[in-house]
């Protein structure tokens, strides 16, 4: 799976990200190794859930930026100079980077149902029935030759993705 290998890179440079400047590279080594593994279960989550995320941008983001901003709370030794002061050298980070999460959480989420919502309830979010059975890839993203073999557009076009 191209796609997921591909995430699972993203997922561990997304999971650094917040902490690159205060941990040592061993440290963001095991960082990102934990932000794949994350995102692995985020999106394996979401499946099961049966929640359309097709390019899996919340376990990618969501859920590996979340692990990063935790991370910084456990790792980060204030003896190196660097600024940490996680928990696994006697620092007391985690707590900040805790409610820091929960902050995020709470903003992003309560901003998304103040748009999603009125769209929802007029009937916005959903694509017509057409694009729901041969989806927006065929009926409008990409030439119809990207996902068929034949050198006919028009055959490719009843292709069932």
């Amino acid at each position: 799976d191209v796609g997921g290998f591909c995430n699972g890179i993203l997922a561990g440079l997304v999971a650094i990200t917040a902490g690159c400047a205060n941990v040592e590279p061993w440290e963001s080594i095991i960082i990102g190794l934990v932000g794949g593994l994350v995102y692995q279960g985020a999106s394996m989550l979401l499946k099961r859930l049966k929640v359309d995320d097709v390019v899996d941008a919340f376990p990618v983001h969501g859920a590996c930026g979340i692990w990063g901003i935790v991370a910084l709370g456990l790792f980060g030794n204030p003896d190196e100079g660097m600024g940490g002061n996680g928990v696994f050298y006697g620092g007391d980070q985690l707590g900040t980077q805790l409610f820091a999460g929960f902050l995020i959480i709470l903003w992003a989420g309560g901003l998304s149902v103040l748009i999603f919502l009125p769209l929802r309830k007029l009937g916005m979010l959903r694509m017509g029935d057409e694009f729901q059975e041969k989806g927006a890839d065929v009926m409008e993203h990409s030439p119809a030759k990207a996902y068929s073999e034949s050198p006919d557009a028009a055959t490719a076009r009843d292709v069932r993705v």
